[in-house]
């Protein structure tokens, strides 16, 4: 499985809309009895000159008119603390979608001054980290959630995933999980996002066994999502534990979660690697015939060789078939002139053992081997004795000459000259 898939749905978390997200457990626990104050705190009014600016400017925003509201607020020269930061407040957030960078530095300048009421600055706060990490400046992200949770001391399984989400972005994949089991535990229902992080960060640190744990887990909470099904598949297989592959493949497949080409192909190889070509054979066929699967060289070829595995010769020698007459393929021919021999059907293995030859193998002595015992247990035996020689004559002296003298023993018993 290719999964660097897993980098490209992760990297979405950072594009996830605008919020605020804490992060507290990697820091000191928040002061109660501050945070108490802060609530406490009586709150303040703009003066008079700068609170007509605002209300002008609140008119313009309610109207849709950004530009127009920044300009009446860019004129404005507070000089009380708590009307600076008012205006820098409100002309970061007219700034969010014009001005990204802008609209940070203002927030950040209103935040500085700590004059705003608990709820302002709080929010504050939040915008700052968001704003962050859609910039990409993950660790002033981090570090935004973590003055979030110290000023308001709460928590929320949102901001858990954002900081797992920053901690990635950083490639720092040991520090993702704690985040992220945060984020699962507070959590009323589940969601995917926690586990597909842990998964994520445990793969890019090539702790695959840990890996599996977190897909052994989501299975169970999310049973009717085949992509986890598929996925705990794979890594079982990265892990070399190939029956349980199979097992969570199969699942899935009995459940009607595998609906692509590769997925089918997925499964059949999995029965081949547990010794199970038979069924390999049997689901390829099935969904070729469907349609899902191409009749292809690669499809056929898949079929005929997992038949032939399993000793279903008949049905390996229909596929070969299929498979030469598509491409033309001499070795393809060969293979089904063997199949049909080893099926008992030795005077149709000649003719496909005859269209090999003239259409072309690189190892013209396995041919006439075969053309060999074909004629042979018809009893034809100076044919037999004509393919051995030319067998011997191209680089399958050994074997033939082990055959030559058990054919002219026949031969002679039944007064037959060669």
């Amino acid at each position: 499985m290719k999964l660097n898939n897993f980098t490209s749905a992760l990297v979405v978390f950072a594009a996830v809309g605008v919020m605020a997200l804490p992060i507290s457990t990697a820091y000191a626990a928040p002061d109660a009895a501050k945070i108490a104050e802060r609530k406490a705190k009586k709150s303040q009014a703009v003066g008079e000159k700068v609170g007509k600016s605002i209300v002008k400017a609140y008119e313009l925003y309610g109207q849709d008119k950004i530009s127009e509201a920044i300009a009446v607020l860019s004129g404005v020269e507070p000089t009380a603390p708590f009307d600076k930061a008012y205006l820098y407040s409100f002309l970061g957030k007219l700034y969010i979608e014009k001005d990204p960078a802008k609209a940070q530095k203002y927030l950040v300048d209103a935040v500085k001054l700590d004059v705003l009421s608990f709820t302002d600055q709080a929010g504050l706060l939040k915008n700052i980290a968001d704003l962050s990490l859609g910039d990409k400046k993950f660790q002033q992200a981090l570090d935004y959630y973590a003055k979030w949770m110290d000023f308001t001391g709460e928590t929320n399984p949102d901001v858990y995933l954002r900081m797992a989400n920053c901690y990635y972005e950083m490639k720092q994949y040991s520090k993702v999980i704690a985040p992220a089991d945060l984020a699962i535990a507070g959590l009323k229902t589940p969601k995917k996002e926690p586990y597909l992080m842990k998964l994520g960060a445990y793969y890019e640190a090539k702790q695959i066994k840990k890996a599996i744990e977190v897909l052994e887990t989501v299975v169970v909470i999310f049973p009717e999502d085949k992509q986890w099904w598929v996925q705990l598949g794979s890594f079982y297989s990265l892990d070399e534990q190939y029956d349980k592959a199979l097992a969570a493949i199969e699942l899935a497949y009995k459940q009607g979660y595998l609906k692509t080409e590769n997925e089918i192909k997925t499964l059949a190889n999995l029965y081949n690697n547990n010794s199970i070509p038979f069924r390999a054979a049997a689901v390829l066929e099935k969904h070729m015939k469907s349609g899902l699967l191409k009749k292809d060289r690669s499809t056929l070829s898949s079929i005929a060789s997992s038949y032939n595995a399993a000793r279903e010769f008949d049905k390996a020698a229909v596929y070969f078939g299929e498979l030469a007459k598509l491409e033309n393929d001499g070795e393809a021919y060969r293979r089904q002139g063997t199949a049909l021999l080893m099926a008992g059907k030795e005077s149709a293995a000649v003719p496909a053992l005859q269209k090999a030859l003239e259409v072309g193998v690189k190892d013209k002595g396995r041919v006439h081997l075969a053309m060999m015992e074909a004629y042979f247990y018809q009893a034809k035996l100076k044919d037999a004795y004509r393919q051995n020689q030319l067998a011997r004559d191209n680089g399958q002296a050994k074997a033939a000459s082990s055959w030559a003298g058990y054919i002219k023993e026949r031969a002679e018993k039944k007064g037959i000259s060669l």
